[in-house]
């Protein structure tokens, strides 16, 4: 079957008009299309930091003004210049935006923002309630939108939105804290009933009042959170309470911050903890309030079943070097109250040779200065008593109680020998 090729004749001079119109046609679509689909593409990548991008953005409304996205663009772009005529502009492309995507919260999000930034309230109040209509649950749009009411007074109904989207997002809580202290003048308490009780509200407002310095305020807001938060989702804040309360010397508050770290109970103030060395003593890593045990190798430290003064164990010390620098200290902070009068007692037995002094020190835990130490602990066969009294200092809330060595002059000391302590004590006199 041969093919033939049909030629259609048009007679007419009207059929030669539809067929050039039809064809004009295709073709003004077909560029109009090309154009919107390349603007639409170049619209979200452009780079908005150079010079020359909000002669871009317009060229992109002029190819495509009817598409939301590139309108955006535009807005973000003129809002990003930093020249006050411009704002104008952005807050147009707003709302274009809007128009051509009327259920895109985001837009309305934009939009709301920019009018604000033009000084138009309520406009701004208007594209905000929109935006919240269409994304009622979105955390964005209830934080950018009780964040504006707050700011305008309506401090109820703003909190109630910026609670709720700190609630859903904890990093919005951080920032609700410090907005409801600025609002009430500091006033926690107030800021509390404003944004609701809860884990994560009373840790923001932590944070924030530690970086006020309102430490007996941070620790009260700390205490809110429950037992569950404080192991778990809020464990490293309060870790992080604990540190800073620790550098701002505030030792007391500190010590409750620990315990709840630790899972024990805070300590006593003018009590050595673990004492008699019944306890484990970590060699690395151990809670503030317990002995703290130097990083190194020498000498040897740890615990003695063999040799105790009363109990279980004793702490036995192992020297056998000829460096001076090969000295690790024992340590613990106590609580103490300002000014008032202690003894730090105990006892050991030693066979240590050496030409240092081996002795038990108190320091102001503020400062790490020297405050009283004992005599020099010579060889002692048998269980020896060894003692100091000494005056807690009035500008500081705890003392270092601390196993030292002195009197050794230049690189080399050789020290050699064991010396074990047992039934360590602080009473108040």
């Amino acid at each position: 079957m041969e093919n033939s090729l049909k030629i259609i004749k048009l007679d007419s001079t009207p059929s030669r008009v539809i067929i050039v119109v039809i064809a004009v046609a295709c073709l003004t679509l077909t560029y109009f299309s090309a154009k919107w689909h390349f603007a639409n593409g170049v619209a979200p990548t452009f780079d908005r930091t150079q010079p020359e991008s909000p002669m871009v953005a317009n060229w992109l409304t002029e190819v495509a003004p009817g598409d939301p996205s590139v309108r955006l663009a535009a807005a973000v772009t003129f809002e990003r210049t930093f020249d006050m005529n411009d704002l104008d502009r952005s807050m147009r492309e707003y709302a274009e935006a809007t128009t051509a995507s009327p259920n895109n919260y985001l837009l309305w999000l934009g939009l709301a923002r920019s009018r604000n930034l033009n000084g138009d309230t309520a406009g701004a109040e208007a594209a905000f309630k929109r935006s919240l209509e269409l994304a009622p649950n979105y955390a964005a749009v209830q934080w950018a939108y009780g964040n504006f009411l707050v700011r305008q007074g309506s401090t109820g109904e703003g909190f109630t939105l910026m609670a709720k989207a700190a609630a859903a997002n904890p990093e919005y809580a951080a920032s609700a804290a410090v907005t409801a202290l600025q609002i009430f003048d500091g006033d926690v308490r107030k800021a509390l009933v404003e944004l609701g009780e809860s884990d994560a509200t009373n840790a923001a407002l932590q944070v924030a009042l530690i970086k006020a310095e309102r430490f007996d305020d941070a620790v009260e807001a700390w205490s809110r959170i429950s037992a569950e938060g404080k192991q778990g989702k809020y464990k490293q804040t309060t870790e992080k309470l604990a540190a800073d309360l620790t550098a701002a010397k505030r030792f007391a508050l500190a010590s409750h911050v620990y315990a709840a770290i630790s899972g024990g109970e805070a300590p006593a103030s003018g009590k050595i903890a673990n004492g008699g060395f019944e306890s484990e003593v970590k060699m690395r890593e151990a809670p503030l309030f317990t002995w703290q045990i130097a990083d190194g190798g020498s000498p040897q430290v740890g615990l003695n079943e063999n040799q105790v003064h009363g109990g279980k164990y004793a702490l036995v010390v192992v020297f056998n070097s000829f460096e001076t620098a090969a000295f690790r200290t024992v340590s613990q902070m106590v609580l103490t109250e300002p000014g008032a009068t202690y003894e730090l007692s105990g006892f050991y037995r030693s066979d240590v040779k050496t030409a240092s002094s081996l002795r038990w020190e108190v320091a102001d835990a503020a400062t790490t200065s020297s405050i009283a130490r004992t005599d020099g602990l010579p060889i002692a066969p048998a269980w020896a008593p060894f003692s100091v009294k000494f005056t807690a200092p009035a500008a500081s809330e705890a003392v270092i109680v601390r196993f030292t060595r002195d009197g050794c002059a230049g690189a080399s000391c050789p020290t050699n020998g064991t010396i074990t302590f047992d039934d360590l004590a602080i009473r108040k006199l």
